[in-house]
């Protein structure tokens, strides 16, 4: 499992001269970070919330991908296999957009249950647009402006959130919230009521809860489904 020290040792040792890094660099810091990941997975929340200064959405999408070929649940805390694999070269690119775009449960392609697609969706769309080269300083181990770094690019995990408002009275705020940051809240499947999302939601919860007991799992029940 890929720590945050892993993630120093692996890609940013080689470039704490200098605060702001050359295109070049950026393009091998996200080559090492996706070549860790592809085959392994974040040791914890805290790592995943620290590749958030390094990752742009596209970048994200890439390793998702990447993970996706390696046969991994495309949420990088998850080391479980997508609930349906397929072969990635069986079809060409304007077949997998259709079916992505009008198979309710194209994302089973790509996780491992619909718990992790939503957890994916929240991370990514949170992700800074802002290119890496142009992100001064994000990478030094010791800078003057981490506290900035930190909000700037400061990711909150869905995982976290659902923990903040279990609650069932919080859950239409919930669902309102996603909505709001763009996600969909049934990718394919436009005609679900929100009542059926509070369903996945309550279910959601009631997992969370569970995790908080006493010597949980480092991925707990998140990956369950009933």
């Amino acid at each position: 499992m890929a720590t945050i020290e892993d993630i120093k040792e692996t890609a940013l040792i080689p470039f704490q001269k200098h605060r702001q890094l050359s295109m070049h660099e950026a393009e091998v810091i996200t080559l090492e970070i996706i070549g860790l990941l592809c085959d392994s997975e974040c040791k914890d929340e805290k790592t995943l919330k620290y590749l958030g200064r390094f990752l742009t959405p596209d970048m994200y999408q890439d390793l998702v991908d990447e993970r996706n070929l390696n046969k991994r649940c495309g949420y990088p805390l998850c080391g479980k296999s997508p609930e349906r694999i397929r072969d990635p070269f069986s079809m060409n690119d304007t077949t997998k957009k259709f079916l992505l775009e009008n198979n309710p449960y194209a994302y089973l392609s790509h996780y491992c249950s619909k718990f992790h697609f939503r957890c994916s969706q929240f991370y990514q769309v949170q992700l800074s647009d802002e290119a890496l080269f142009a992100r001064t300083g994000v990478h030094l181990f010791e800078d003057p402006e981490q506290d900035k770094h930190d909000i700037d690019f400061k990711v909150t995990l869905f995982e976290e959130l659902l923990r903040e408002k279990a609650s069932e009275e919080d859950i239409k705020s919930l669902i309102s919230g996603l909505k709001k940051l763009g996600l969909d809240p049934d990718s394919g499947n436009t005609d679900k009521k929100d009542t059926e999302l509070e369903d996945d939601l309550s279910k959601w919860l009631a997992q969370i809860k569970i995790v908080e007991n006493n010597n949980p799992s480092i991925l707990g029940d998140f990956t369950k489904e009933d």
